[in-house]
């Protein structure tokens, strides 16, 4: 994935550099100590850049380092203002150019995977170096290209994009062996930069996921994955679900209410629910032509190319893969009404090429339904007597209304005795055989539902982060771009400029009242144990 330029004016970046020539310490730099920023994921947004550069600069002032930013191109505007801070900018496109050895090993493995037939299993085993890179070159290729799944990787996008990662890892690798990493401010967990930031750790450095929101430190399993959030929040709520009482639990249901109101939830998440018709049973009914006498399954997609190791390993390919196996099994199962519910922000992820709608048309049966996107997904709690899902959060959503859920990830509420999870695809099977005998929660499991939900989205756990004046100039500033730009974030950057000179004002208005060095941002880097 390559960044799009710093959509900026010139006239408030002309302002920003300029208050950074006069403001800016450049901090004592003791030699080979490095931090680096990784923006290869960025949106080149200022809410977005801004946290992490502070972090890093204050972090740069504790341990007399150098700071590096990381992008995938070369970037004039972004440049000029890394500079102005003191901060080196290197850019893959340039670093690779210059390593013939990278390629040419690049080139091998890729030539070696293509020999082997190139399978998307086998891919996805992929291990080089020690890092488990075939993952993260998995997740990016669906990310960055029309493909929602790869059964092969011999084709021209999977080998063009497969030996254009490994010549990145393999050359970032030398390059850090050059400029030897202290730490690594991060973005994402997944993608290309899920090898990236097992390349820096396996190169001595610590790892933090820096945001607007506060920072956290990245972690890795044993085989050097990253370890994402739906498995430490699953340890979270596991380890404190006994502290929250019933009262709490009733919250839960408050903030759904507001939820199926479009009033909380990401900005990007909304759609699923605000301004859009809410059936009834009887409405669903009529509408989708179901059996009266049947059980509703609803089959809860996810978004064919988001993070798909988001929920741990599965025996699924991919979301694609799970999605189309499990209307397969449904087409064998005509004594329940199947359900296939898309994902509200699919659109927002370039799914067009293997889109969902294809695919229940492969599928369609007279069981089989597809519930539109001009219907409220509030509707669900009315209709479905069970959901299946990998473990999105319509899994934890909907059991607090009694409504069971099958799961094959691992999310936050995985374990809490009111989900069925199969632990391979025979289980799967009789799982989704035995729906027609399905039968609603008890009270007990409903309780427990609405604890972990509260736990993971009303409770406090997450008020950990940045809470100065400048972080929500900065969090007023991004939510305001959101509103505006919602669906269109992840494929398009337009009006971008808008809303980063906007954000870029308030914030320079601020710095000339305050200095920069005494904000959360660059205070909490400067007090980052290394």
């Amino acid at each position: 994935m390559k960044n799009e330029d710093f959509p900026i004016g010139h006239k408030t970046l002309d302002r920003w550099i300029e208050y950074n020539k006069n403001n800016v310490k450049y901090p004592e730099i003791k030699n080979d100590r490095y931090i680096y920023v990784n923006f290869s994921m960025v949106r080149l947004q200022t809410a977005y850049i801004l946290p992490k550069i502070l972090f890093a600069l204050g972090m740069a002032e504790a341990q007399k380092a150098q700071v590096i930013a990381i992008t995938w191109k070369p970037n004039d505007n972004l440049k000029a203002l890394l500079e102005s801070y003191g901060i080196i900018h290197l850019d893959i496109e340039s670093l690779i150019k210059k390593d013939v050895n990278a390629f040419t090993k690049a080139l091998s493995i890729t030539a070696s995977i293509y020999i082997r037939g190139g399978k998307g299993e086998e891919l996805n085993a992929l291990n080089y170096k020690g890092i488990p890179v075939g993952r993260c070159i998995y997740e990016d290729i669906l990310r960055t290209s029309e493909l929602s799944t790869i059964k092969s990787a011999n084709n021209k996008t999977c080998m063009k994009k497969i030996l254009h990662l490994l010549w990145m890892f393999n050359a970032l690798d030398s390059y850090l062996k050059r400029h030897k990493p202290l730490f690594c401010v991060a973005d994402d967990l997944a993608y290309h930069e899920g090898m990236q930031s097992a390349l820096f750790y396996k190169h001595g450095a610590k790892l933090s996921n820096v945001s607007w929101g506060g920072v956290g430190r990245v972690l890795f399993d044993d085989q050097l994955r990253t370890i994402r959030w739906p498995y430490l929040s699953n340890r979270y709520c596991h380890e404190h679900i006994d502290s929250v009482k019933d009262d709490d639990a009733e919250k839960a249901i408050k903030y759904l209410e507001e939820r199926f109101r479009g009033k909380n939830g990401r900005n990007i998440d909304r759609g699923a629910f605000a301004g859009k018709k809410v059936w009834d049973r009887s409405e669903g009914v009529r509408q989708l032509g179901l059996d009266p006498d049947k059980k509703n399954i609803v089959i809860m997609a996810h978004t064919f190319t988001d993070a798909i190791y988001n929920y741990g390993d599965t025996f699924f390919r991919d979301y694609y893969d799970w999605t189309e196996k499990t209307l397969g099994i449904a087409e064998e199962i005509d004594s329940v009404n199947w359900i296939l519910k898309p994902h509200p922000t699919r659109k927002a992820y370039h799914e067009e090429k293997d889109s969902i709608e294809s695919m229940f048309e492969r599928h369609k049966k007279t069981n089989i339904h597809f519930l539109s996107d001009e219907v409220s997904s509030e509707s669900i709690k009315n209709i479905a007597d069970a959901i299946i899902t990998i473990g999105g959060n319509a899994g934890a959503e909907y059991a607090c209304y009694g409504i069971p859920v099958v799961i094959v990830g691992t999310p936050y509420y995985k374990g809490f005795g009111y989900s069925l999870e199969p632990k391979n695809l025979s289980e799967y099977r009789k799982c989704l055989f035995d729906m027609p005998r399905i039968n609603k929660l008890n009270d007990e499991q409903v309780l427990t539902a609405r604890k972990v939900f509260y736990l993971q989205n009303c409770s406090n756990k997450k008020k950990t982060g940045f809470k100065d004046e400048l972080t929500n100039i900065v969090k007023d500033g991004y939510k305001k771009m959101l509103d505006k730009m919602a669906l269109e974030f992840f494929d398009k950057n337009e009006g971008t400029q808008k809303f980063n000179d906007e954000l870029t004002e308030d914030i320079l208005s601020y710095f000339e009242k305050n200095d920069y060095r005494t904000v959360d941002y660059y205070n909490t880097g400067k007090n980052t144990i290394v």
